[in-house]
Formats: structure tokens, C-alpha cells, sequence
């Protein structure tokens, strides 16, 4: 298949607008060029992508679909061109950091951005969030560099280094003004026949999936949904919707507006940062350092 870049802008263009004359205007092209780039990619795809009348154009079901995949990948690529082409002009490393949008790294990341400018002037980092799932085979396969997370969620693998920077424990986050608010530490027996919201169970981490499953292999009644990211199951507690049990450091009470509590469970959670010893660099090593101070200081 021979596919070309400006097929697909004139593709992509052409979804977004449903009107040649116009996105041959956005694309700085004339609109017989426009026309033959999509007459071409239809070609080569061998369905059609657009339905066109005297006096409208419409995506085709197989058009439709095919521009919810194009339009990601043209940003992707973009985005990927302008990355390379700054570090080629300025010569610069470029380090890609994994993240979960976890409390402590919405302190931490804006904070490190900051400082690399200043301290690391040969260093570009990219950011890019992941699931809790998916964290460690994207660091084995190159999609990161190096990543945030939790020690449990690495296990003993001895191709990864983990570096701790925190440890924190686990926390019943409740709704404000919810009855058990006054309590200083949460037991098992005080959440039975409450509404509890857990992680979805293929994404959840190994500490956590332990947890939910004590919960739920535990006699008297369990009531609970699921929720895919700490986001999520915020959302549900400030919504009513039940009670989440998140690591402390995921959750910053007062800008999600949300109390949490102890659970009394003797687990302590390791955050920190990891990445391949395989790919260990000056630079990378440098970056692990600057993290480590600034998460001293927050």
C-alpha cells in the first residue's frame, strides 16, 4: 500500500470540514489537488471515503471510522516530527516520562519541566500519561524512558531499576461531611454494607487488586462498582456514588474536595520512579536526581 502523508492531511482536512473548497484553503492547496489526493487514497484503501452530491459531501461508514483512527495519527506525527526535528537542531536528549495523573505527580511534573530548563539545558522531556496496566510493558517496549509508579507494579524484575521516592499507605476517600469523616483511622468491619468503589480489576495494581480481593472474599455483604483511573473514582465519591480506597499519595483532599481517611491495613506502598538498566544514560541519571530533590521538597 502506498500511502502518502499529504493524502492523509487532505483526508483528514476534508472529514473536518466536508467541504473541498474550504480545506483546500486550510491546506494551501488548490482544490483539484485536494480532490486527487482523496481519489488516490481511495484507490489505495479500495473503499470509498466520502459520499459526494452536487451540493453536499458526507463521510461513508467506512469513512467515518477511518478518520477517528487518521486523525490521532497525524497529531502523533506531527508532534513526532517537531520533537525530532528540535533535537536534531539543538542537539538534545530527548527523555520520555511516563505518568498515572496520580496527586503527587501533578506537584512533581510541572516542578521538574521547570527545573530541567534551567539545570539539564541538553535534556527534552516529553510527558505522556498511561494506565496502571500497561505501565511496565511500555517501559520494556521503548514507549518510555523512564516512569512513576509504585514498586509493587514493577515486582522483582530484574531488568528494572527502582528508585523510591515515597511511601504512603492506603486511604478511604469519602465524600465531605460523610458520617464516618470524624473517624481517625477506617477498619473493614465500618465499611461493611457501604457502596465502595474499587479499581477495575484488570488494570489495578498488585497491592491494590490484593486488597479489593480481601474485601471481597470477606463474609457479610460487598456492595461496589469499578472505576479506571483515580480520576474516575473521585469523580464517583464527590458524586455519591460510594466510597474509594486509593493510595495516599494519589489523591490531594483539598483540590478534589474530598476527606480521606486511614484504612487500618499494614501495607506500606513504595512511589518512586523506575526505568531499564539497560538504558541507563548520563542524562536519564541526571533527571532521576532532580527528581528525587524536588520530591524532597514537596
Amino acid at each position: 500500500m502506498n500511502l502518502n502523508f499529504q493524502q492523509l492531511q487532505c483526508f483528514v482536512t476534508v472529514s473536518e470540514t466536508l467541504n473541498f473548497s474550504t480545506a483546500a484553503k486550510r491546506l494551501h492547496l488548490s482544490q483539484p489537488a485536494v480532490s486527487k489526493n482523496i481519489k488516490q487514497l481511495e484507490t489505495e484503501l479500495s473503499f470509498e471515503l466520502f459520499r459526494r452530491s452536487q451540493h453536499e459531501v458526507s463521510l461513508t461508514a467506512a469513512g467515518l471510522e477511518f478518520s477517528k483512527q487518521m486523525a490521532n495519527v497525524l497529531i502523533l506525527t506531527e508532534q513526532a516530527i517537531i520533537d525530532s526535528r528540535e533535537i536534531s537542531e539543538q542537539e538534545k536528549t530527548s527523555l520520555k516520562i511516563g505518568y498515572t495523573n496520580a496527586m503527587i505527580e501533578n506537584k512533581l511534573l510541572p516542578k521538574l519541566l521547570a527545573s530541567a530548563r534551567h539545570q539539564l539545558a541538553n535534556v527534552r522531556l516529553s510527558l505522556r500519561s498511561f494506565d496502571l496496566s500497561t505501565g511496565l510493558s511500555n517501559l520494556q517496549r521503548g514507549v518510555f524512558d523512564l516512569i512513576l509508579t509504585t514498586r509493587d507494579t514493577i515486582g522483582a524484575n530484574p531488568e528494572v531499576e527502582f528508585v523510591p521516592l515515597h511511601q504512603g499507605h492506603f486511604n478511604v476517600i469519602l465524600p465531605i461531611g460523610h458520617r464516618l469523616s470524624d473517624h481517625q483511622i477506617l477498619t473493614f468491619s465500618d465499611l461493611e454494607n457501604l457502596q465502595l468503589i474499587f479499581f477495575n480489576p484488570l488494570q489495578a495494581p498488585p497491592e491494590s487488586a490484593t486488597l479489593q480481593n480481601t474485601f471481597i472474599q470477606a463474609p457479610g455483604t460487598l456492595h461496589y462498582q469499578t472505576a479506571d483511573t483515580v480520576n474516575t473514582a473521585i469523580n464517583m465519591v464527590q458524586g455519591g456514588a460510594g466510597l474509594a480506597i486509593l493510595p495516599s499519595f494519589a489523591v490531594d483532599t483539598e483540590v478534589s474536595q474530598v476527606t480521606a481517611i486511614p484504612l487500618d491495613y499494614p501495607v506500606v506502598l513504595d512511589y518512586g520512579v523506575a526505568y531499564l538498566r539497560s538504558r541507563t544514560s548520563p542524562s536519564l541519571v541526571a533527571v532521576v536526581k532532580l527528581i528525587e530533590t524536588l520530591m524532597a521538597k514537596i
